[in-house]
């Protein structure tokens, strides 16, 4: 990366950046172009708004914070890589005067990739050499460490920024960045909705947390209405278009339902433990049980995780700084009260069964009929044809992985 700033970076860029990560968009301004070969975001049609890209997000669910990508991220500009490793070139030579081989093999070993940016600054002949004097970018420093780069508690921050920046930089040469456009979110009209590279927000029904989510044009929000009592087909409908995780839990319920009128081998079956019956509108987990077209029944693990899976088929991506383990446990427990609003709409139904059944949840028989009425099928049926195949590619997949089978 050799972009150099063309206008001072400020805390207002920064924030843009910042904003980006947490929001997943913000203002597009000339000032970001430095960082636009990392990858890190696609742009609005009307190049106005930039649009956090998967590679950012991982980024982030790499990192403890949100700064610590928003540093990282500006730590690939060479001024900023001059200033900082001129002070971590000092921290290096005190540790070595005082011979302190542990303390300077562990900064070394937390320095990483960004050790080259030190070795290159002390070669240099242009170096001002190692220093633990305050840098020109004392405001910058001021917003993203909380004080300044040469102070102490900045060090362990500074090694992290530096080691991902070498990464991102390397990463930036072998990977294009996102070129492409992304189109706006036509609430009425359910085709723009599940676009790939769309970002969705985890589901969130409590009213209390309404406010603090801004209505966003290019990421499929996750607020999650409850439903009407008495809904007639076209409410139903209306319904699920405005809300996406209902209407991606109605495709997951509708493509069982296809499957299994198929009457051929496999299926798809979402199940609960016995002692989950009593909250069955809201339970703790989902288990997913698929049967392979060779005839094996396999367990497979939670109705989170056969989403995740369908949502990266989909190139469709979960806005959280959580790494995987995490996001699991997180939709798990985002979705249990959602799965109350699926049965009350009569979408999902409970399937008690004797005592010797699994409890399970299978299509309501009100619902049975919409997708393949007139209205269902412009809005439910044909729109998501990739969504159902998604789920479906994704189930049989994931059974033949856990019993060793080839896709």
């Amino acid at each position: 990366m050799t972009a150099s700033i063309t206008a001072p970076l400020t805390e207002k860029e920064a924030q843009l950046l910042l904003t980006l990560i947490q929001q997943g968009e913000c203002a597009s301004q000339p000032e970001l172009e430095v960082f636009h070969q990392l990858g890190l975001w696609l742009f609005s049609e009307d190049k106005k708004t930039l649009i956090a890209s998967k590679r950012l997000l991982l980024l982030r669910q790499t990192l403890n914070t949100d700064l610590d990508a928003v540093t990282a991220i500006l730590a690939t500009i060479p001024e900023l890589q001059t200033a900082w490793a001129n002070i971590v070139a000092a921290q290096l030579n005190d540790a070595a005067t005082r011979n302190d081989v542990h303390a300077l093999s562990e900064q070394i070993t937390n320095l990483g990739g960004g050790a080259g940016f030190v070795f290159l600054q002390t070669q240099s002949s242009k170096s001002v050499g190692a220093s633990l004097n305050p840098t020109d970018f004392t405001v910058l420093e001021s917003f993203v460490f909380g004080q300044g780069a040469e102070q102490s508690a900045s060090y362990p921050k500074l090694l992290r920024s530096l080691s991902t920046a070498a990464k991102l930089i390397d990463d930036s040469t072998k990977f294009k960045p996102e070129l492409n456009e992304l189109s706006p979110i036509d609430e009425g009209d359910v085709t723009s909705h599940w676009l790939a590279q769309r970002l969705i927000e985890l589901p969130l029904i409590t009213q209390a947390n309404t406010k603090s989510h801004a209505k966003n044009d290019y990421h499929l929000s996750g607020l999650v209405q409850a439903p009407k009592s008495d809904l007639n087909d076209k409410q139903t409908i209306e319904w699920l278009v405005a809300n996406p995780w209902v209407y991606l839990l109605a495709q997951i319920i509708y493509t069982q339902d296809i499957w299994r009128s198929e009457q051929v081998s496999g299926g798809l079956a979402l199940e609960i433990e016995h002692s989950q019956i009593k909250h069955f509108m809201n339970p703790n987990a989902i288990k997913v049980v698929v049967t392979t077209n060779t005839g094996y029944e396999v367990s497979c693990g939670s109705l989170a995780e056969l989403i995740l899976r369908v949502l990266d088929a989909l190139d469709v991506h979960l806005l959280t700084p959580l790494k995987h383990p995490l996001q699991i446990e997180a939709l798990n427990a985002a979705i249990s009260p959602v799965i109350g609003f699926m049965i009350s709409a009569k979408v999902w139904q409970f399937i008690e069964g004797s005592s010797k059944d699994i409890p399970q949840y299978k299509t309501h028989s009100s619902f049975a009929r919409i997708p393949t009425s007139r209205l269902g099928t412009i809005n439910f049926a044909r729109p998501s044809k990739h969504i159902a195949a998604a789920i479906r590619e994704q189930a049989q997949s994931w059974a033949n992985e856990l019993v060793g089978l080839q896709t």
